[in-house]
């Protein structure tokens, strides 16, 4: 396949969207670059890099306080809210646009003299060329605006250029968004347009969709789990019904059967992935051996690209060596084997338990109930997280393959864990839901979130207030909307599913606004009541909200009493996931990898 190096500069003066970027500006870059073009090429693959241009989706610190260079004078909605403050774009001159488009070349030509055999040229997602392109952010009037020939016109400079200075030996892979999502923007004709206008141009057609500018747009071009899967494949395939070239398809196609049907339906040629390699990035060898049970399932949770938008080095919430391939490229045998007790099955003691074993340890792992999972089950219950439901039967699978002594139905007690002597205790006890004090909390139609998600309670009547709008809450609102129901969240907070990573966030609350459900915030419950509950809004005044069933979702608490109960049983007692703190997923896979692999 073709291992693509991620989103790189062509130049430092007006280009960098990252502080991570590589800058391919000078000719220093290449001894690197060689290096890193060799390591992907040792065993078969392509090696290329994509290039890009931020324009006016760069923020002035970035590029050393100057103003973001772009067709127009109209700035980035996300980026000026990422910079917390008005961002001025300059327009390009004629001498900009030729320095740009010489940039470009020269970028690509370094990534040739490293020896890379292909570049990635972005031209999607309201980068630069995409700038050009659009007729919501390219309003001007001259040789580059209006027609769509016109708009087309710089990106099409860059491309003859690279050509050029390049020769016929470099593949050149042109990203494109299909359409734009937002009203005045890039049409899907447009699309087709443009497409059939390059592909002489170019060696592959990389067919994405939307504008990062339009923040509304990021869950469509990076699709979450509220989004079906494949959902930018059609896109892809009405290009590809109209140009010879090949077309590369993308955006969370994290299943191999559905890669092979959009493969063998002739809706594109290539699957691009991202995040399902860095969930496992053996993921191609092992469907290609036929092992399609055997990987790593990516959730699509976007935590790596959470850390992303946030200038954090990328990591993975279910792969805890993503980002740290140095210091665990091996993980081998301890020289001393300890005996290791885990309490509580959860993500965190099964992840520990896989650890501890990679190293050599005797391992035992106590589970209170009949099956494992702790609460990745709750979190796994709804119709949309069928990726996380996949992920956990992974862990399960996994940890029951395990050389341990695994004790399933069997609550661990002090006197247990002292017969067996253990060098190391991990307590990985999780969390309890927290319930509040409150008048009515008994009544029948009151039901605990975490009883809801488990089938132990159920709902009644047409009207269900959700009591707590974390992001658990959110999620259930939107299931019972989903399912029909007449759904309200009360909120005591400013806003909803503040614990929810960004880009999930923001295509929760759109679809929370798509069904209808009423948010209230700023209201703290303060009783349950036979027909609803009693809130106090923000200015002291209680009002009652009517409901068949109120659902609390008042977020966790740690087992703190159930980790005392095991202090100084080992010489090592050691706490991790939610009973150390309720968090994510990442949280407790981190926690329970690094638990282990310290052994």
């Amino acid at each position: 396949g073709i291992v693509t190096v991620g989103e790189s500069a062509i130049d430092r003066e007006y280009s960098i969207a990252h502080p991570g970027a590589l800058i391919l500006d000078s000719d220093r870059v290449i001894p690197g670059l060689s290096e890193l073009a060799e390591g992907i090429k040792r065993h078969g693959a392509l090696a290329s890099i994509e290039l890009a241009h931020a324009g006016r989706q760069s923020i002035p610190w970035l590029i050393g306080g100057k103003n973001p260079i772009a067709p127009s004078s109209l700035s980035s909605d996300f980026h000026e809210k990422l910079s917390g403050e008005k961002i001025v774009v300059d327009e390009m001159d004629q001498e900009m646009i030729d320095r740009v488009v010489e940039n470009f070349a020269d970028a690509c030509l370094r990534a040739k003299r490293a020896g890379f055999d292909m570049v990635l040229i972005h031209g999607g997602h309201g980068w630069l060329l995409a700038q050009f392109l659009s007729p919501f952010t390219n309003k001007r009037t001259d040789k580059y605006g209006g027609s769509l020939e016109n708009r087309a016109r710089f990106p099409l400079q860059v491309l003859n250029r690279i050509r050029e200075k390049c020769g016929p030996e470099l593949g050149i892979e042109y990203r494109m968004s299909a359409l734009e999502f937002i009203e005045g923007g890039l049409t899907q004709q447009d699309g087709i347009n443009f497409a059939k206008m390059i592909q002489d141009k170019v060696d592959l057609l990389n067919v994405s969709v939307g504008m990062i500018g339009n923040i509304s747009e990021f869950p469509i071009i990076h699709p979450v789990t509220y989004e079906p899967h494949g959902r930018n494949v059609p896109y892809a395939a009405a290009i590809k019904q109209e140009v010879d070239v090949p077309v590369t398809t993308l955006g969370a196609i994290n299943d191999p059967y559905l890669m092979e049907r959009i493969l063998q339906e002739g809706k594109a040629d290539i699957i691009g992935t991202a995040r399902v390699i860095l969930a496992d990035p053996y993921f191609p060898d092992k469907v290609r051996r036929g092992e399609t049970e055997e990987y790593t399932p990516c959730t699509r949770c976007l935590y790596c690209l959470s850390r992303a938008a946030n200038f954090y080095p990328i990591k993975c919430a279910v792969n805890p060596i993503i980002g740290r391939e140095v210091e665990f490229n091996e993980i081998g045998e301890a020289s001393q084997k300890k005996k290791v007790v885990i309490v509580g099955g959860g993500p965190a003691g099964m992840e520990a338990a896989e650890m501890a074993c990679r190293r050599g340890h005797q391992v035992t792992l106590y589970e209170k109930e009949n099956r494992l999972g702790g609460n990745l089950i709750l979190a796994s219950a709804m119709p949309f997280k069928e990726d996380t439901k996949k992920y956990l039967d992974f862990l399960i699978k996994r940890t029951c393959q395990l050389p341990i002594n695994l004790k399933i139905s069997t609550e661990a007690t002090a006197e247990k864990i002292e017969k067996e002597k253990p060098d190391v205790l991990f307590l990985a006890v999780g969390a309890d839901p927290c319930v509040l004090d409150l008048p009515g909390i008994d009544n029948k139609n009151a039901v605990l979130a975490c009883d809801y998600l488990d089938n132990k309670s159920s709902v009644h009547g047409k009207k269900i207030v959700v009591a707590g709008g974390g992001l658990v809450g959110a999620e259930i609102a939107l299931t019972l909307a989903m399912e029909g129901k007449d759904v309200k969240i009360v909120e005591m907070l400013d806003d909803i599913a503040k614990d929810a990573y960004f880009v999930p966030r923001i295509a929760l609350i759109d679809r929370l606004a798509d069904a209808n459900v009423e948010i209230r915030t700023n209201n703290k419950v303060v009783e349950i009541i036979d027909d609803g509950l009693k809130a106090e809004d923000k200015d002291g005044n209680i009002v009652s909200i009517d409901a068949d069933t109120v659902i609390m979702s008042f977020g966790y608490k740690s087992r703190v009493a159930e980790v005392e109960k095991f202090k100084g049983l080992a010489t090592d007692v050691i706490a991790i996931g939610d009973c150390k703190s309720p968090r994510r997923i990442a949280d407790a896979v981190q926690e329970g990898f690094f638990a282990g692999v310290d052994l």
